[in-house]
């Protein structure tokens, strides 16, 4: 059995959403505070934001599995964070 942990954290996206066919947006983030790597996925439908890399981000959800890395192509270990929430407070005050 596979305990997820709510977490909320800080940090910048790396790089811009990809949708599965599934509509599940992912885009991996890196929190602000420990620098470690997360995987964020959610419904596509429920992300609501452009997000592009570079853009500091607020993520609400509950963390579970390791994907591991691929060092050949110098990658972290990334958590994955299911999320509630996502968002972009830099973008709120653009609009």
């Amino acid at each position: 059995m596979t305990t997820n942990e709510r977490t909320i954290i800080t940090g910048t996206a790396i790089a811009a959403p990809t949708v599965s066919p599934d509509r599940i947006a992912e885009f991996p983030v890196r929190e602000d505070r420990s620098q470690r790597e997360f995987l964020v996925r959610m419904p596509a439908d429920d992300l609501g934001l452009f997000l592009t890399p570079g853009v500091r981000v607020a993520v609400d959800g509950e963390a579970g599995w390791v994907v591991p890395g691929r060092s050949w192509r110098g990658e972290a270990s990334r958590t994955i964070l299911q999320a509630r929430a996502v968002q972009a407070p830099e973008l709120a005050l653009a609009a």
